[in-house]
């Protein structure tokens, strides 16, 4: 019994590890070419300037959750097991938007889009396999 639980919750650990990581990893190449993107995050009115870098920002974040849903379903995940990555990943996305506030759209669309991209790799994978 507790085999069969370890095996279902590896999964999903791996798929939000992967989300956390490679986002982490897209933040720090986007630091080393746009150093002021993430002292934009902060402000309340974002420059036109800002746009193209935080735009950036979120197409890596969304990267970073098709890949996390590929893994999952790599390593035996089902759909619900993609699902709970979305959730848990929403979760630490909720927290750092009550730390952090502004810009409210580019978290709407960040939150908007996690489970939907997390559900595109598990997609990706169930159709190759």
């Amino acid at each position: 019994m507790y085999a069969m639980r370890l095996k279902k919750a590896v999964p999903v650990l791996a798929g939000f590890a992967t989300i956390a990581g490679l986002s982490s990893v897209f933040a720090r190449i986007q630091g080393t070419f746009g150093p002021s993107a993430n002292a934009w995050l902060g402000q309340a009115s974002v420059p036109t300037t800002a746009v193209p870098f935080i735009s950036i920002k979120l197409l890596g974040l969304y990267c970073s959750c098709i890949l996390g849903g590929m893994v999952t379903t790599w390593l035996g995940g089902t759909r619900r097991a993609n699902l709970w990555v979305g959730a848990i990943t929403s979760l630490m996305i909720g927290w750092l938007w009550l730390n952090t506030v502004h810009p409210i759209g580019f978290w709407i669309l960040l939150m908007l889009g996690v489970v939907p991209c997390i559900l595109l790799g598990y997609q990706w994978v169930r159709k190759t396999s």
